[in-house]
């Protein structure tokens, strides 16, 4: 008894042990604004007439370079302050870089099996076509009601054909790592 009661006091009064602090990141993994991903449809928005620049004559003059948080957007490129490109704009965003999502919610880094799963119903035929040596666009078919074209996700790869359709489409992308995205936003 007299064991028990000792153990209980030395219990009751030893001091808490406190938790090491998590560190928090010095850096935001969100380009150019710290904070949660920045959506590709705002980052357009906000910079739209940089966008129209890709579009100039040689004779029109291109909107003076200007910054985006941290970033640098000259014409129609936003890069970081090492120089890394992060979005092009033109007639939507092609997004290099993870910490800019899409209207899934996808990033650079998403798999393709997440766009797989997140994309409308009811379920729209997926093509594929080589987007050079090394990297595959893929796209999903524009729904009857879509004036614009849907987003294209690009993976790490290559075609031994011209244009993967249906269920190959669907298989070749999904165990593939986006490495770009392109999100639309009057394109045509």
């Amino acid at each position: 008894m007299i064991r028990v009661l000792s153990l209980v006091l030395i219990v009751g009064c030893a001091r808490p042990v406190r938790e090491a602090a998590v560190p928090v990141p010095a850096v935001s993994s969100t380009p150019c604004v710290p904070g949660p991903p920045l959506r590709a449809v705002d980052i357009y928005r906000t910079l739209e007439k940089y966008a129209w620049s890709l579009y100039l004559r040689e004779d029109e003059p291109a909107p003076p370079p200007t910054t985006y948080g941290s970033c640098r957007v000259d014409k129609n490129v936003v890069s970081a302050a090492d120089g890394t490109v992060v979005a092009e704009l033109g007639c939507g965003v092609r997004v290099l870089v993870p910490g800019i999502v899409d209207g899934l919610g996808l990033q650079v880094g998403a798999r393709g099996q997440d766009v797989l799963d997140r994309a409308p119903a009811p379920e729209r035929s997926l093509t594929c076509v080589a987007n050079g040596p090394a990297q595959v666009r893929c796209n999903f078919e524009r729904g009857p009601d879509q004036d614009t074209d849907s987003d294209w996700y690009v993976v790490a790869g290559a075609l031994d054909t011209d244009v993967l359709t249906g269920a190959a489409a669907r298989a070749y992308v999904a165990s593939r790592e986006l490495v770009e995205i392109e999100v639309s936003v009057w394109c045509h």
